[in-house]
């Protein structure tokens, strides 16, 4: 499994670093900073589409998890090219006029993938 970046953000502090899984990067900056787990705030990837590293073809779409309901929800459009691509190598097909793919993060270090036309329509497509 590869490294990815993530962005643990403290009550004290924000600190970018790379680990396997969100867990571990929560607790590798925990204990670097000797910090209790109730100092954690949020946890975000990155990058939500990382490489995906297929050796023949490209998967279609990305693993879409189930989002924690009380963290700090964000939505990010993820680009996609002429082709349907994301910049990490997954087929997602064309989306149709007014729509976008978006990745929602929910500080917990899950991502969800939605269509809407806009971040908070995809905010609220995630939880719905």
């Amino acid at each position: 499994m590869q490294s990815l970046a993530f962005t643990v953000k403290t009550t004290q502090i924000s600190i970018r670093t790379w680990a396997r899984s969100s867990d571990q990067a929560v607790d590798q900056v925990l204990a670097a900073e000797r910090a209790p787990f109730s100092a954690f705030v949020s946890v975000y990837q990155d990058d939500p589409v990382p490489p995906v590293g297929a050796k023949y073809g490209a998967p279609m779409g990305r693993m879409s998890g189930s989002l924690d309901h009380d963290g700090p929800w964000k939505a990010e459009p993820v680009a996609l090219d002429e082709g349907g691509y994301d910049a990490g190598g997954a087929y997602w097909g064309l989306r149709p006029a007014g729509q976008s793919l978006f990745a929602v993060q929910d500080g917990m270090g899950n991502v969800a993938f939605v269509d809407a036309p806009g971040a908070e329509a995809a905010l609220i497509a995630a939880a719905a």
